[in-house]
């Protein structure tokens, strides 16, 4: 099993949230009918989405979803805190032998001890069976755990994601493309949870976009001009918001264009040097490849 989890929406009311979630489930479902040809097993409970699969693969991919901060292999248990403790400190063993380690114990419901007492409990029984040390400041491994109502988990790899919010949450907003460098911009607008339509001479990077969008539409409004006339065309079209790849340098290149601006212009690579942004959109265009090598 998948345990999908995320850090941005559970700040939403309930129903906002439960709005959000639909559409992160919505998009992984997606990705994984589109690249895996599967029809995914979803569940969910209150704070937590799992997706019913023991694929290591399938975890790595759904960490690249926007909105999921880690996607994490686990094994599930019926909650019995002693027995979970000895089958955990088995599993362990060997990974944990001759190193410090930490158990680590989240938990949600009703029970008649601490999320404390149940990582005492089993890092007792990982020690004795591993002769190993407890180092819960600065540990070799971390044994991570939850306990959620009457089931255990044990974490058997974790995978980080994006965080963000899901794509697909807020409003369409247009990319301009102008350079690599758009395709960073448009990245953050798909981060924020933006649905994106592109302006712009659209080559392969509309591939690694839609990669990254999970899939979702993603118009074209074809463009030749350079990155001032197309600013001045998209504030005359019907979008919230406009995404750009103007960096700090070029900020005054543009400013004419800008004091013009009848909607928001976001410029997101602001705060990044050349460097920055261009490791940046090696890891983006590295990770939509490595993704797809599945597909």
């Amino acid at each position: 099993m998948i345990i999908v989890r995320y850090d941005e929406i559970g700040l939403k009311s309930r129903f906002v949230r439960k709005k959000f979630e639909d559409t992160l489930i919505n998009n992984i479902r997606r990705v994984l009918s589109r690249e895996f040809r599967i029809k995914a097993k979803i569940k969910r409970d209150y704070g937590r989405i799992y997706v019913i699969s023991n694929e290591e693969m399938i975890a790595k991919r759904i960490s690249k979803v926007f909105g999921v901060i880690r996607a994490e292999m686990v094994e599930k248990m019926e909650l019995d805190l002693s027995k979970n403790a000895i089958e955990i400190a088995t599993k362990w063993k060997e990974k944990v032998k001759g190193r410090s380690f930490a158990v680590r114990v989240r938990r949600v419901g009703n029970h008649d001890f601490t999320s404390m007492d149940a990582a005492r409990t089993i890092g007792q029984r990982v020690k004795e069976v591993a002769r190993a040390r407890v180092d819960l400041k600065n540990p070799d491994v971390e044994i991570n755990v939850e306990i959620r109502d009457n089931y255990t988990y044990m974490v058997t790899k974790s995978f980080s994601g994006y965080g963000g919010l899901p794509t697909g949450t807020q409003d369409r907003v247009l990319s301009i493309l102008c350079g690599k460098s758009s395709m960073l911009s448009t990245w953050f607008a798909l981060k924020r949870g933006c649905d994106v339509d592109l302006m712009g001479d659209i080559g392969d990077e509309k591939e690694v976009l839609e990669f990254w969008a999970s899939y979702r539409k993603i118009n074209v409004v074809p463009s030749e001009g350079d990155l001032n006339e197309m600013l001045e065309e998209a504030y005359n079209l019907d979008y919230k918001g406009i995404y750009c790849s103007i960096t700090a340098e070029e900020l005054d290149d543009f400013y004419e264009t800008l004091s013009k601006r009848t909607k928001p212009v976001y410029m997101p690579l602001l705060p990044f040097s050349d460097e920055e942004i261009y490791e940046m959109i090696k890891k983006m265009i590295d990770g939509a490849k490595l993704g797809c090598d599945h597909a």
